[in-house]
């Protein structure tokens, strides 16, 4: 059908005709170290993954972190360290102490071509370097790494900047999730080693990820996002191992998926699926489908039968048998 993502084999990465979409896994990670370039030279660092959390939506209502849409070339300084506002109310999600973030950036329907750059705040000068290359009227999603000031008025800030290529005028909205942080420190002790795309699950091992569905209303096809696992599954996946915990919203809740949207966990042969994020104008979970799961990985797809923008963000857990 029309509009429908295609699977990805042996992936980690999720693409949608309308959705700027990211999944994240992690399995026994150990102690990475990173050094930062920037604006200043910063301290050797090791790497923290959270949930992801959203920090920045500038389309209206919304309006979390900053007022939008961005204006080519005005800068805007946001804040990421203590308590900070986020989609889901205010919280802490880095400390203050961080030296930088790790983030999920996505430029939504520019007006016009230009590039997103993400820089410290205290970087000199205008941006020379871009962290997304926007066409206008796409949702462009990218990965991006920031060192932050530990020190002084631009502590524990980042500066955002569209430019449409030097035109004055042009907007778009801009969307900012963080996947995680780092802290000053060298690494711990070794973790286990992390599962690779070409590895399969051992038995009882766990992974856990997160995935975001971010829709335009004026696809009119069904929409879908899918998430791969490393390697094959022990057993093939089914509809009935793939399900949302139990949280009265969703046709298939799952009583055995006894985890959180913060700390996702499955019993094993199975897939569980939390909620962390749902639009207010999103069809209900009622509407939504687990179908199309196979061996390699499992997919999520529901009829657009909703008014507007939607998004669905769900963390999940799975447990090889």
């Amino acid at each position: 059908m029309a509009g429908r993502e295609t699977d990805v084999p042996r992936s980690w990465s999720l693409r949608s005709r309308w959705a700027a979409i990211g999944a994240a896994v992690a399995v026994g990670l150990g102690g990475g170290v990173v050094h930062f370039v920037g604006a200043a030279p910063g301290p050797t660092s090791s790497f923290v993954s959270i949930t992801p959390v959203r920090i920045l939506d500038t389309r209206d209502p919304t309006n979390v972190g900053l007022s939008g849409p961005f204006v080519s070339a005005a800068s805007q300084d946001l804040h990421v360290t203590g308590t900070i506002a986020t989609t889901n109310g205010s919280q802490i999600v880095v400390p203050d102490a961080a030296t930088g973030v790790s983030l999920n950036v996505t430029a939504v329907q520019a007006s016009a071509n230009g590039f997103v750059a993400v820089r410290p705040a205290d970087a000199p000068g205008v941006p020379l370097t871009s962290n997304l290359n926007v066409l206008a009227g796409e949702i462009v999603p990218n990965a991006v790494t920031v060192q932050l000031p530990t020190s002084g008025v631009d502590a524990g800030t980042i500066e955002i900047t569209f430019d449409a290529y030097g035109t004055t005028g042009p907007t778009t909205d801009i969307l900012i999730d963080i996947v995680g942080y780092y802290v000053a420190g060298g690494a711990g002790p070794p973790g286990a080693r992390g599962l690779s795309a070409w590895d399969v699950i051992p038995s009882g091992q766990t992974i856990t990820g997160n995935a975001t569905l971010d829709g335009h209303a004026s696809d009119v096809s069904d929409w879908a996002f899918s998430v791969a696992l490393p390697g094959r599954a022990p057993v093939p996946l089914a509809d009935n191992t793939v399900n949302f915990a139990s949280d009265g919203a969703a046709i298939d809740d799952d009583t055995t998926c006894t985890g959180t949207a913060a700390a996702p966990t499955a019993p094993p042969g199975k897939v569980c699926l939390y909620r962390t994020a749902i639009s207010s104008n999103t069809v209900n979970l009622e509407g939504l489908a687990l179908l199309h799961v196979a061996g390699s990985g499992f997919r999520i797809y529901w009829a657009a039968n909703a008014a507007g923008d939607t998004y669905v963000h769900v963390s999940w857990a799975y447990t090889a048998p």
